[in-house]
């Protein structure tokens, strides 16, 4: 008969287990007990145990043990994660299985011969410190929020945040799964990174739904500590959509949320401690400026998108002159040096302010800029030849024409984007697909961004307590892994410098082995959905391990793998489904009611029009 491994233990079982100390831990199920299978030595970094019979044990589970390991000494308890299920037959090898059955499926053999389950489990915390395994013979218990608590650190956290339910096993949880502020926001560390193939790796979603769990807890703090609070926090999420137009209907309810709201309102509610999650709301959109000067289509049409655009006088008062030019421009050194010595001819400080120099009226606009650096302005830079006079001309000609959308020709004034210096209750949305076919442009207003937000925060103006929170999709195009220009480089300025100013990534990539080094490894917390197995064998991996970078290779699409520094492995995490509209095509009504995003607190007056999907 074939043996099953059943969570349901027989009650005796359960109550006659005892630990190393000879104590019945009540209401804990009794697994298996501590031993070493042979060539398998346990560690101090893990141990094995071998499993009762009609008991299930599961990659993921959390389990706890204790063992006395020093006589007079007392027990110390262990907390590990189940790293990997075997299963062994107790036959010799598989030639001796098929002789017990003639090869033939319809023999059944006169005796049994069952098997046995053992597992391997990484040991995430003990209680005293200790750096040593469990002795044989220790029983181990499946363990429960407490103890998943323990394990992660999550009781010693001073600023947990919940990002969704803690996989206990193949379908059971062990309470919330927990980050640590701290690692994220620039106390201990910044930043987070999340790698995902497409579709499968949900990785935009998720760095929603973390947007708007750190509006919530904004909020929360506001509410309880109150507003004129030391450092309260106060975030201002910035999002750039650069996939269709998706993210212009995060405002609206999902239409897939009416489906899905049964089932997964008890889970923002019991592990997030959100009774009635919402769409976001007070949504700044941002998309660019066309020609004529109206605002790229992005399919909405209450007038809520603003356009933005730089003029030259915008580009110099900003200092982002540098950032028009691509990376082998920049460092070709007599190139790079033309570039510096027409941006400083085009540069006017003034009263501590830097104002665009005209020349009289005759580099006013982008198109006169031209105009002049082809007649009496090319004279003007005696030490560049003219192979590289000519170089430059033909680059700022095809900058202007290609950008037409972005950098306002003609006008001596643009509409730049401005972004707020104190904390919002939505996120601001920037539109970069409109200019798809331009990634240079793309790449020059992330770079204007970041630059922007990298002089809120450093000058006299900076609110303490303040976090930009800036979303990335499509790192490797921003901050690739052999990039070295400016803008590039300002991206891993952020990555390792600006935490401790306030300024926060939140990037994600299909590939990090692809993307800058020093903006992943910069990454305090990294989360991994479905990964390709290519991807997953790239050095960039090798901290997963072999256990890690497997689970990687299946988990769905509602999943994380949730890596922090003070975690000693994995967490894996299920994020609830979202209420809010992930496209065009997903999204119902407008969200009508108050609250920041995940809280959902709805009109007393009267009840809302999109009262039906709350």
């Amino acid at each position: 008969m074939t043996e099953l491994n059943h969570i349901d233990g027989d009650a005796s079982s359960e109550a006659d287990a005892l630990d190393a100390s000879g104590h019945a831990r009540p209401g804990m199920l009794a697994l298996g007990k501590v031993a070493a299978p042979p060539n398998k030595e346990s560690t101090s970094e893990f141990f094995y145990f071998w499993v009762e019979r009609d008991k299930l044990v599961e990659r993921t589970q959390i389990v706890t043990t204790s063992s006395v390991l020093r006589k007079g000494d007392k027990p110390v308890e262990f907390v590990g994660l189940v790293e990997e299920v075997y299963r062994q037959s107790r036959q010799q090898d598989m030639g001796e299985e098929v002789d017990r059955f003639d090869a033939d499926t319809r023999v059944k053999p006169p005796f049994e011969s069952a098997g046995f389950t053992y597992a391997k489990v990484t040991i995430l915390r003990t209680d005293p410190v200790t750096h040593a395994p469990p002795t044989e013979e220790s029983t181990v218990y499946l363990g429960g929020e407490r103890e998943a608590a323990r394990g992660y650190g999550i009781d010693r956290m001073s600023k947990p945040l919940k990002l969704g339910l803690l996989r206990n096993g193949g379908t059971p949880f062990a309470g919330p799964a927990t980050i640590d502020l701290d690692y994220l926001l620039g106390e201990n560390g910044g930043h987070l990174n999340v790698n995902g193939i497409a579709g499968l790796g949900a990785k935009t979603s998720f760095l929603l739904h973390v947007n708007a769990m750190l509006l919530r807890e904004a909020e929360r703090q506001k509410a309880e500590l109150g507003v004129s609070y030391p450092g309260l926090l106060q975030v201002v999420p910035i999002i750039f959509n650069v996939k269709n137009y998706d993210l212009f209907f995060i405002d609206h309810w999902g239409k897939g949320w009416q489906n899905e709201k049964d089932r997964a309102k008890p889970e923002w509610n019991d592990y997030l401690g959100i009774a009635d999650p919402t769409p976001f709301r007070d949504v700044e959109f941002y998309a660019p400026r066309e020609k004529s000067g109206s605002t790229v289509n992005v399919g909405r049409t209450d007038g809520k998108v603003k356009g933005y655009s730089w003029s030259l006088s915008d580009v110099i008062e900003q200092r982002l002159f540098k950032f028009l030019f691509a990376e082998e421009d920049i460092y070709d050194a007599n190139f790079g040096g033309l570039v510096g010595e027409l941006e400083e001819s085009l540069t006017n400080e003034m009263s501590g302010k830097t104002q665009l120099n005209t020349h009289g009226g005759e580099t006013a606009t982008f198109a006169k800029l031209l105009d002049w650096f082809r007649g009496p302005g090319r004279d003007t830079f005696t030490d560049a030849v003219g192979g590289t006079k000519g170089k430059l001309l033909r680059r700022l000609k095809y900058i202007v024409n290609e950008g037409d959308v972005v950098l306002r020709k003609d006008d001596p004034k643009g509409n730049p984007l401005v972004l707020p210096q104190v904390g919002v209750s939505g996120p601001v949305v920037i539109d970069l697909y409109g200019i798809r076919l331009a990634p240079s442009l793309q790449r020059f207003v992330v770079a204007a961004v970041f630059h922007q937000l990298i002089q809120n925060r450093s000058g006299t103006k900076s609110v303490d307590g303040l976090r930009y929170i800036v979303t990335l999709d499509e790192l490797n195009k921003f901050a690739p892994k052999t990039g070295s220009d400016p803008i590039t480089r300002k991206i891993e300025e952020v990555a390792a410098e600006m935490r401790s100013q306030g300024v926060i990534l939140l990037g994600a990539q299909q590939q990090a082995s692809l993307v800058s080094p020093r903006v992943i490894e910069n990454a305090s917390i990294r989360a991994v959905g479905r990964s390709g197995s290519l991807e997953l064998s790239a050095e960039v991996w090798k901290f997963l391990g072999s256990s890690g970078r497997s689970q990687a290779a299946q988990i769905q699409a509602d999943e994380k793998l949730l890596v922090q520094p003070s975690f000693r492995a994995p967490m894996l995490a299920k994020i609830p489904y979202p209420p809010w509209a992930l496209k065009k095509e997903d999204a119902a009504l407008p969200y009508s009611s108050g609250g920041p995003a995940g809280s959902g607190t709805p009109s007393a007056r009267k009840p809302p029009v999109d009262a039906e999907f709350a």
